[in-house]
């Protein structure tokens, strides 16, 4: 495996880490989470029912996400519809959460991969003082009750300030390879690890590359990074797409000197960790993000939280560096992925 003499402790990142890690993924419904084109209960004692959209509903990111917000749903004891689009386009996810608006849900968990071209869509179910959570994601008009997701911007502004240190990097050039700036999420990741290299270090930032999640795209976008830039030696992968490409294109160009920070967990992104094709990963905590948006949407709807007395409208959930090393252990068990609820 490449860099075997680099340091590879993976520490946690982020103050809120071990909070409510401990539940993650455990009793989750035995039901199917991908359930791109119907729906699924999860408790529904009352009359009280909550829609939830979501973008990549095969995932296995969003399928955990399911997983803890059946979970919540029974605990609660309110109705759980799931709708989701098998990509990322807004198009196909704007008719879909058109048909669930029509269905008149009492609150809406929603996640979008475009903050902006949903805002005139949610309006009047806003304005009809509904509660929308948004796990995940954000509008930007902040017409929503709470986004419950990781803090995209720091968590990779510490992993590139960890990866340099851990690997030992000490001079070269940097590159993200990261979707179009429509998606504020991944543009913040991008945006946290260029500050990081920039402030903390002595490496050189390249400019962003856009490959959205197309993979063939990123793999060409290193290949070519790497011809131009032969001193290349920490490329950050803000998504699954963008990560198997830019995998690829280090393998192709020979850059086994070059060191690859991916986001998120899949369970093909963790084999290709264990085989060298990512040298560390940025985890999240989507069973944490779905479990607590729909608490949050039920307790609204149930009386027992005023929508009015929540103040803060970003509540950040945990994550990890997850590497070779530490991947197997069990503080990162709970930041793996999996579709699988039982």
């Amino acid at each position: 495996m490449k860099h075997s003499t680099r340091a590879r402790t993976g520490r946690m990142l982020g103050a809120g880490v071990a909070v409510a890690v401990a539940t993650l993924l455990a009793g989750c419904s035995t039901s199917d989470p991908a359930t791109g084109s119907g729906g699924d209960e999860g408790g529904g004692e009352g009359d009280l029912t909550v829609a939830m959209v979501t973008p990549e509903s095969t995932g296995e990111f969003y399928g955990a996400m399911y997983c803890g917000a059946r979970d919540a749903a029974d605990e609660q004891g309110v109705t759980l519809n799931i709708q989701g689009t098998p990509g990322t386009s807004v198009e196909e996810e704007m008719q879909v959460l058109q048909s669930v608006l029509a269905t008149d849900p009492d609150g809406l968990l929603l996640t979008v991969w475009d903050n902006t071209a949903f805002n005139q869509t949610m309006s009047s179910f806003t304005d009809a003082g509904k509660p929308l959570v948004m796990p995940d994601s954000f509008l930007s008009n902040d017409a929503y009750t709470q986004s419950i997701r990781t803090d995209s911007y720091q968590s990779s502004y510490d992993a590139a300030v960890q990866a340099v240190e851990d690997f030992a990097i000490t001079s070269g050039t940097a590159l993200v390879v990261t979707d179009a700036p429509g998606n504020a999420i991944q543009t913040a990741r991008a945006e946290g690890f260029r500050d990081a290299i920039q402030d903390e270090t002595g490496l050189e930032m390249l400019e962003f590359q856009y490959v959205g999640g197309d993979s063939a795209e990123a793999s060409q976008v290193v290949t070519s990074s790497l011809a131009a830039n032969p001193d290349l030696s920490l490329v950050f992968s803000t998504n699954i797409g963008a990560g198997t490409g830019a995998a690829n294109g280090i393998r192709t160009a020979g850059g086994d000197d070059i060191v690859h920070l991916g986001y998120d967990t899949s369970s093909s992104q963790v084999e290709e960790l264990r085989d060298g094709d990512y040298d560390a990963l940025v985890a999240q905590s989507p069973y944490t993000m779905g479990f607590d948006a729909m608490t949050l949407v039920s307790r609204i709807l149930k009386g027992e939280v005023d929508a009015e007395s929540i103040t803060e409208k970003t509540e950040f959930s945990p994550w990890a560096l997850v590497t070779a090393d530490n991947v197997d252990s069990d503080d990162m068990s709970s930041y793996l992925y999996t579709t699988d609820c039982g």
